[in-house]
């Protein structure tokens, strides 16, 4: 059996202003320095249950950013690893790999 995903970057709750309380169901992804990428879960329509993930492009990155960026998993654990992964593919882009 596999171990579970381990996130390696830093997750917080979204907090849009004082009256939006964070919930558990919506996530914000930092590197250290910046901004990685979102998950939130849907609660209604088709995708109701599923992770929504969505990979943000550093800010200094050159060109079309790789695609996809975005997309939905079955787990918030998932949808973490996406992100992150998407994250690492845009530097390592960037570095030339």
């Amino acid at each position: 059996m596999t171990e579970p995903y381990q996130p390696r970057y830093q997750w917080r709750r979204s907090e849009l202003d004082a009256n939006d309380p964070p919930s558990d169901f919506d996530w914000l992804g930092f590197d250290g320095i910046g901004y990685i990428g979102r998950i939130r879960k849907e609660t209604g329509g088709p995708t109701a249950g599923r992770w929504q993930w969505a990979g943000s492009v550093p800010r200094t990155f050159k060109g079309s950013p790789p695609m996809p960026n975005q997309g939905y998993c079955d787990t918030a654990r998932e949808a973490t690893e996406m992100v992150e992964t998407y994250w690492d593919w845009c530097l390592r882009r960037m570095q030339g790999e």
